[in-house]
């Protein structure tokens, strides 16, 4: 990842040497030539790095620092100055510097300088992720699993840190991309920068706009006050845009522009807004089927497609199946107070052969609904009901398949009511000694 660097110094020719040098070493550079110009590209400008000159027009240079740091907390700071006293050494190191050094300086002593800050900032930033993970940990369900495709996925999230870019999460439905993009969110941000869940196929298509960047007084009939997006909303933390493929098309252009500027304007607005939202967009749809079909901007989907993570199905990630199961198992003794329960060989291996089509939700709804139901500490095979009813229905006769049918319907509306019989059986219109025959008769313990 390609690290940023702020130059702040009045000389010209200063910020020219410099900037020459450190773009030939594979730096982006960016300059200001005071104290406010610092703090402001410190803001929009998002650098890893500031080399700050301590004498400047508007300010001193340990003036500025702690603005800097307040800006760009994580960002390190390398002083440079003509006044190279061990008094300026000394307020500089206090104000938060990462290093001090005298004018005039010679190129290996600057290289030598900005390559040991980058490494500084790179361990810090990966320790702030790993920090920021394990701190939040509560605040979300984790997304688990061994099998490559996730561990590839897992491995690739402190990297984020460095990374001011959308991020585009794919996957079938129930894969866990909300769980994934959750536990991004809490890795690279703290508990308090705000997360803001938006489902782009529950806005309707003539708000979407005003929905996501906000409006003014009067923009539009209705527009009694002025009103804050979901964009500016998530300012400091992340927006997440699930079933990104159901924004309005004329709307992808203006999210398409916010994502290359990072400013955008309100509806009925004249003044840009500039924000630091993170961008998360989730899909179970094939994007490119969606671009030739005109529905979806080719242009917008290039610049999400900068990070990508493809979350495999279940069926695709061999034990990781059980491994999922123990870690629902663990919540669902917490969620119903049973911390004895478990589940029996069979179940288990019928877990692990069972092709998950609804994926990771299937196989939660599948294990509480069993837990409801079983009135043991063990859960029996016969206990998971299985949504595969079009591969069951082959290979058996109509009697069979209604008997299937009511004994799975039982075993919803006990569910629903908690395993009380009295409301089941008022719910289905029939007697108590009814409902108990069927139980009987479908074996079902509850």
């Amino acid at each position: 990842m390609k690290h940023k660097i702020l130059i702040c110094d009045d000389e010209p020719n200063v910020r020219v040497f410099l900037k020459d040098l450190l773009t030939m070493e594979g730096f982006d550079v960016v300059e200001a030539e005071t104290g406010c110009g610092a703090v402001e590209a410190a803001k929009t400008e998002r650098p890893d790095l500031c080399i700050l000159d301590l004498k400047l027009p508007d300010c001193s240079g340990t003036d500025v620092l702690p603005e800097l740091k307040t800006a760009r907390p994580l960002m390190a700071v390398i002083v440079i100055t003509a006044l190279g006293t061990v008094d300026n050494a000394v307020l500089s190191m206090k104000a938060g510097a990462y290093d001090f050094i005298t004018k005039p300086f010679d190129t290996d002593t600057i290289l030598l300088s900005v390559k040991r800050a980058v490494d500084f900032i790179s361990m810090s930033k990966e320790n702030s992720v790993l920090w920021n993970l394990h701190k939040n940990r509560m605040y979300f369900e984790d997304f688990i699993g061994e099998c490559p495709a996730v561990q590839g996925i897992r491995n690739l999230i402190p990297k984020l840190a460095f990374a001011d870019v959308p991020i585009l999460i794919t996957g079938e439905t129930g894969t866990g991309k909300n769980v994934l993009a959750k536990q991004i969110h809490f890795s690279l941000s703290g508990a308090e920068s705000p997360l803001i869940y938006t489902n782009c196929s529950s806005i309707p298509s003539a708000l979407f706009e005003s929905e996501l960047f906000g409006h003014e007084k009067g923009a539009f009939t209705g527009a009694v006050g002025q009103k804050k997006g979901r964009v500016e909303s998530a300012d400091g933390g992340t927006l997440l845009l699930d079933e990104i493929s159901e924004i309005p098309y004329e709307v992808q252009a203006k999210l398409l522009d916010f994502l290359q500027e990072r400013t955008f304007y309100r509806v009925g607005g004249t003044k840009p807004i500039s924000v630091q939202t993170r961008i998360i967009a989730l899909t179970n749809k094939n994007l490119q089927d969606e671009i030739k079909a005109g529905r979806f901007r080719k242009d917008l989907f290039y610049r999400l497609n900068v990070i990508h993570f493809n979350v495999p199905p279940l069926r695709e990630r061999g034990d990781d199946v059980l491994l999922i199961c123990g870690y629902l198992q663990t919540l669902l003794r917490r969620k119903y107070n049973v911390p004895n329960s478990r589940i029996s060989d069979e179940a288990l291996a019928l877990i692990r052969s069972y092709d998950w089509p609804g994926n990771v939700r299937e196989l939660k709804n599948v294990l509480e609904r069993a837990f409801i139901c079983s009135d043991s500490e063990v859960i029996e095979a016969e206990s998971l009901i299985l949504e595969d009813a079009e591969k069951q229905a082959e290979m058996q006769t109509l009697p069979n398949l209604m008997d299937e049918y009511e004994r799975d319907v039982i075993l919803r509306r006990l569910a629903f009511f908690s395993g009380n019989r009295t409301r089941t059986a008022q719910d289905l219109g029939i007697s108590l000694r009814n409902l108990q025959y069927k139980l009987d008769k479908h074996q079902i313990r509850s």
